[in-house]
C-alpha cells in the first residue's frame, strides 16, 4: 500500500502506545515515535512534520512545556494533546490556553482514538488539497489579467513575496483580501475560495446536529 504524504510523530512516555498507533496506522501514514520528550523535540526540529501526537504527562518536561517549545518555531504543526487524566487536564480548559487544536482523553478503547486520528488526517488532507486549488487559481486568474505579482501587491497594499505565497500555497488570503481580490479578478469570493469544488468535487459527511 502507498502511504500517505502525511507526516506523524508521537511522543508518549508509555511505549505501548507509541508502538500501537505505529501497529495499527504504519502501513498507511509515515510514523515516528518517542517516549521521551526532548529526544521528540530535538526530532522536531530537524524535520518536518504533519501531526504531533503528544502525550499530557511524559516526563520532566509535560504536555504544555513541550507545545511552549514547539511554538516558538513552528505554529503550523497540528498537535492533537492526549491525557489519561481528565479532571486534571480537562478539555475545554487545554483548547483554551494551550496552543493545540485537538484533545482526545484517553480511555480502554483504542479503536477510538484510531477512528479520531484518521479524522484529524482527512480533514488535514482535504485542507491541502482546497488550499492548492485556491493557489492556482489565484495564479490563473491573476495570469488572465495580465498583471504581474508587483501589480497585485500593490493594489493590496502587501508585499510581493506574500502574493507569492498565496500562489505557492504557503498562506491563505484573509477574508479581506479575498474579498479585494474577487473585485479586481471580476469574480465571486466563493469562486476564489474553490467552494464549488468543495462540494461538488468531495464528499464530506454533514452534520445533522
Amino acid at each position: 500500500m502507498e502511504k500517505s504524504g502525511i507526516r506523524i510523530i508521537v511522543i508518549d512516555d508509555d511505549s505501548g502506545i507509541v508502538d500501537a498507533i505505529k501497529s495499527f496506522m504504519g502501513d498507511k501514514y509515515y510514523i515516528e515515535g518517542y517516549i521521551s520528550s526532548r529526544e521528540g523535540l530535538k526530532r522536531l526540529k530537524k524535520e518536518k512534520f504533519d501531526i504531533l501526537i503528544l502525550d499530557y504527562y511524559i516526563d520532566e518536561l509535560n504536555g504544555s512545556d513541550v507545545i511552549d517549545e514547539i511554538r516558538k518555531y513552528d505554529n503550523d504543526l497540528y498537535i492533537l494533546l492526549l491525557t489519561g487524566f481528565g479532571e486534571k487536564v480537562p478539555g475545554m480548559k487545554s483548547l483554551e490556553t494551550l496552543k493545540i487544536q485537538n484533545y482526545y482523553e484517553k480511555s480502554a478503547d483504542f479503536e477510538k482514538l484510531i477512528i479520531f486520528i484518521e479524522g484529524i488526517i482527512k480533514s488535514l488532507e482535504f485542507f491541502n488539497r482546497v488550499k492548492y486549488t485556491i493557489s492556482e487559481r489565484l495564479k490563473n486568474l491573476r495570469k488572465l489579467n495580465n498583471l504581474s505579482q508587483d501589480d497585485v501587491a500593490k493594489y493590496l497594499g502587501i508585499q510581493r513575496t506574500t502574493i507569492s505565497q498565496y500562489e505557492s500555497g504557503d498562506l491563505i488570503p484573509p477574508t479581506l483580501n479575498v474579498i479585494k481580490l474577487a473585485r479586481l479578478y471580476n469574480v465571486t469570493t466563493d469562486y476564489i475560495l474553490c467552494y464549488e469544488l468543495n462540494i461538488e468535487k468531495i464528499n464530506i459527511p454533514i452534520s445533522k446536529k
